[in-house]
């Protein structure tokens, strides 16, 4: 029973185009990004190509969904087409359990068609230039430094960057400890140095450092001289005897120069190790977005239960919104409840409590709490960032995502039933 109405949702939705409209929207937008692409970097267009896909063409996808699903779902009711391709009632479980499913089923296929012709636009426009894109190709996890120390003489310290001259008169150093048994097993691995460059020669493109890569307690010191640039990564491969003699390695840089500086944190080097690939990871990226879908369907679903199609569809796009501004929302609460503890910003200008920030605190933290607990936080299912970085994302993310979507529909489902019990239709 409940196959039967998902496929009569799917069969409706293609009798209605709806597929080839979304697709073929889409397929537009991804066609005419490389016209938008005016940047020099190697990598901008298939970045834009990627950004374009996950930030446009979804929203364009959830939104007409949204839309078929708040109109599918009332015309059934009050009409009971659905009546008709069954042999017998059907429950109001059933009924919603299979037009959310049916939904789903269109969205996975929308989603499956528009992310391959994605990825194809994207090692097309990046073919020629592959190696140059390397580092948004690959799937890696990410380890940061444990401690962080500078050996030697600190020339001077900024807004927390620590800054050391060149010519051997300090040495900045980070530890990455159990490198190998976090991973499991020996995997390529690699550093990036995002350090601050500075220098007092009138003409400096480059800055020659002295990189080290060795095991902690080594008592070896083999640096290689590699040329960096300002604004610019600059990534080193580690061999990997390395890993597997020492397993918890240093890394060091210094200037080579007397002239020039370089500015560090703890957060200036990172360690990455090659995972799989990164179709396996953009695929990963489309499931974490499927989820996204599957949410949003059901909160329209649990709408359009009860209420009018307009009504239904302002409410899941009112959701949805809301939902990637849960953030600022829960920072206004907080802002309220604190709003007494930041009277030294206003020096001479707050001489007793705010009266209408008291009444309003009281009037609105619990119901925004209320409202950041009950929303959905569609910011959960953010898997860009992790390709553009190109960072593996973790199998414990997707099962977050998964049981937090789980939850979710579940909800919204047994809410749609109770609604659709009290409209006395089943």
């Amino acid at each position: 029973m409940i196959l039967t109405l998902a496929t009569h949702t799917l069969r409706e939705a293609i009798r209605k185009k709806i597929p080839h409209i979304l697709i073929g929207s889409g397929a537009i937008i991804l066609a005419i990004s490389p016209l938008i692409s005016s940047a020099n970097e190697p990598d901008a267009l298939p970045k834009i190509m990627l950004i374009l896909f996950f930030q446009l063409v979804t929203v364009l996808c959830i939104t007409g969904i949204i839309i078929y699903s708040a109109i599918s779902l009332p015309y059934d009711i009050e009409k009971k087409t659905i009546f008709s391709v069954l042999s017998k009632p059907v429950s109001p479980f059933k009924f919603v359990v299979g037009k959310t499913l049916g939904f789903s089923l269109l969205a996975a296929f929308i989603l499956a068609v528009l992310g391959f012709v994605n990825i194809v636009f994207v090692f097309c426009a990046s073919s020629h230039r592959l190696s140059e894109q390397k580092g948004l190709f690959k799937a890696r996890k990410e380890f940061n430094a444990q401690h962080f120390h500078i050996q030697g003489k600190v020339h001077h310290e900024k807004e927390w960057i620590r800054w050391i001259m060149g010519g051997g008169e300090g040495i900045a150093v980070w530890n990455f400890p159990n490198l190998h048994e976090k991973t499991k097993k020996t995997l390529p691995f690699e550093v990036e140095l995002r350090l601050k460059l500075d220098s007092s020669r009138d003409i400096a493109d480059t800055i020659p450092l002295a990189i080290g890569i060795e095991g902690i307690h080594s008592e070896e010191n083999k640096t290689e001289v590699f040329s960096a640039k300002a604004d610019e990564i600059l990534t080193v491969s580690i061999n990997p005897e390395i890993i597997k003699t020492h397993n918890s390695i240093k890394i060091t840089a210094s200037p080579v120069l007397d002239t020039d500086y370089i500015g560090a944190t703890q957060n200036s080097v990172k360690v990455f190790s090659l995972q799989k690939g990164f179709v396996f990871n953009y695929a990963k990226a489309i499931a974490i977005t499927f989820l996204k879908f599957l949410l949003i369907i059901a909160v329209a679903v649990m709408g359009s239960a009860y209420l009018s199609a307009p009504v239904s569809i302002l409410l899941a796009f009112t959701v949805f919104l809301c939902g990637h501004l849960l953030d600022f929302v829960k920072d206004f609460s907080l802002l309220l409840h604190h709003s007494g503890a930041h009277e030294h910003a206003f020096p001479g200008m707050i001489k007793k409590p705010n009266v209408f920030m008291i009444y309003m605190e009281y009037f609105s933290k619990k119901p925004l709490e209320w409202v950041s607990f009950i929303l959905p936080d569609f910011k959960r299912f953010d898997s860009l960032s992790y390709l553009l970085k190109g960072i593996n994302i973790p199998l414990e993310t997707i099962g977050f995502s998964v049981q937090y979507t789980v939850i979710y529909v579940l909800i919204c489902t047994l809410i749609s039933c109770i609604l659709l019990k009290k409209r006395e239709l089943f």
